[in-house]
């Protein structure tokens, strides 16, 4: 087991999970950005192991947390969309904050999940919601988490902290709008008209442009994003300050990670976390414990699922049978090199798809296009175009055949006799297709790709019209 795994730190169980809520990966300067955004996660990065290739195999934000307290896929748990009234989480479910409680860890969570789906509420003796509907500024939640852990840091405790700073709207503080403020300056005139093109606009002019005032332009928007990270980052800064001068910081496991992405203007669904190219599914994901946790780059594929069984080995306890994630630890230890071969995505909110990834290439299958007009089987070599800008699918029928057959084998193996969960979303109505509906009232999207079909309670894709 990693070196410092003793006696000396089961005596000293604390354990803080930060989720990033909409964090991409590559805004982090330990992989590779150049803003110089986030200082904190980079020194934590340094010390702890940093996971260069982690991905949310579920998304958006209520999927990919279910997926990373259970430690399985959505396809298992039936948890795959956003806000679907019908979904639910069974309650034999392995959940890991219910764990580390049952194990005598006091639990806790600042977190607005809840108002979402019940099952987030599982496993803690104190919830926290921050006031106000949700995304809460980093401020406020430190200002939550603060007492709480100064009244347990002499005790063992587990502690789940959800900041919201990248989400949309981008409205970091005046003192932290420096990319924003360097970007204000050049203007497009056409800006508006490329903000009406997307298919979200209706919703999005409320949700985000209304909050912004003057848009210059679109790089102006990505530029708040940019501050919001480096706000987020500052705050988390005096997170570890604040642990530190309790004299807890080095007694304490840290898990950073992001839910999912952001797409810029890359794609369709601009400023919004739709679509499975990694814009949106490369998270960051850092595990630091001195003494517990060595120092790594670990650059194999690794999924957010695979973080509950790897904090339960870390910290000496058995892990749940039944699954889908995979310790860590052998990474950690470098006994192995090798971790998932591939990963298959899958999304159900703006529009229903999956998505096969490899080292090399991903395929991305289409069931229901929702309000974008891909539908068309989508396929990216990886190594050449990183970005996915390219659909390659006709170039390389060889290679889509081969993908699609390994999804449909991974599929078969899970689901068995079971419905698709992705087959109920589609049913019921994607829910945020369902929600543009409410804002632009029935009017038309244009001419739509065919909608999915269901046969035998598995998805057939869509097919362009």
């Amino acid at each position: 087991m990693p070196a410092g795994r003793a006696v000396g730190f089961e005596a000293e169980m604390k354990i803080i999970f930060v989720s990033m809520d909409t964090m991409r990966a590559d805004r982090l300067g330990c992989l590779g950005n150049r803003r110089a955004l986030t200082p904190t996660l980079d020194r934590f990065a340094g010390e702890g192991a940093l996971f260069e290739r982690a991905f949310a195999t579920d998304i958006p934000t209520q999927p990919s947390h279910t997926a990373l307290f259970t430690g399985r896929f959505g396809v298992n748990t039936g948890v795959v969309s956003h806000f679907l009234p019908s979904t639910s989480l069974a309650e034999n479910e392995p959940w890991l904050p219910s764990i580390l409680r049952q194990k005598g860890l006091r639990s806790a969570a600042v977190d607005h999940l809840f108002s979402m789906k019940g099952w987030f509420e599982r496993g803690y003796d104190e919830y926290m919601p921050p006031p106000g509907r949700s995304r809460a500024p980093a401020s406020v939640i430190n200002d939550l988490a603060f007492p709480w852990i100064e009244a347990h840091a002499d005790e063992e405790f587990f502690l789940f902290l959800h900041y919201w700073d990248a989400h949309i709207p981008y409205v970091p503080p005046d003192e932290f709008r420096k990319y924003s403020a360097s970007s204000q300056s050049s203007v497009d005139p056409l800006v508006r008209q490329r903000l009406r093109s997307r298919p979200t606009y209706p919703l999005f002019k409320h949700n985000l442009y209304d909050h912004l005032g003057e848009i210059p332009s679109v790089d102006y928007i990505a530029d708040l994003y940019d501050d919001e990270i480096a706000y987020l980052d500052y705050e988390l800064g005096r997170l570890a300050d604040h642990l530190s001068e309790l004299g807890i910081l080095d007694d304490t496991m840290l898990v950073f990670f992001g839910d999912h992405g952001e797409n810029m203007d890359e794609h369709d669904a601009w400023f919004d976390h739709a679509g499975l190219y990694d814009s949106v599914v490369h998270v960051p994901l850092i595990i630091w414990r001195p003494g517990l946790v060595p120092p790594s780059r670990v650059s194999p594929m690794v999924a957010l699922v695979d973080v509950m069984p790897t904090t339960l080995e870390l910290l000496g306890y058995d892990v749940p049978g039944g699954l889908d994630g995979r310790s860590l630890v052998p990474l950690l230890e470098g006994t192995t090199t090798r971790h998932r071969d591939e990963l298959v995505l899958c999304e159900a909110t703006w529009q229903a798809k999956r998505a096969i990834r490899t080292e090399e290439w991903k395929l991305i299958r289409c069931y229901d296009p929702g309000v974008f007009l891909r539908s068309e089987t989508e396929l990216y070599h990886l190594g050449k175009d990183p970005n996915e800008r390219e659909n390659v699918a006709d170039a390389h029928p060889d290679v889509v055949r081969a993908l699609e057959g390994r999804l449909d084998r991974w599929l078969d193996a899970q689901l068995g006799s079971q419905v698709d969960p992705v087959a109920l979303a589609v049913a019921e109505g994607l829910p945020a297709v369902a929600r543009l509906d409410r804002v632009i009232e029935g009017s038309e999207r244009g001419n739509a790709p065919e909608r999915t079909a269901v046969e035998n309670g598995h998805l057939v894709a869509a097919t362009a019209s």
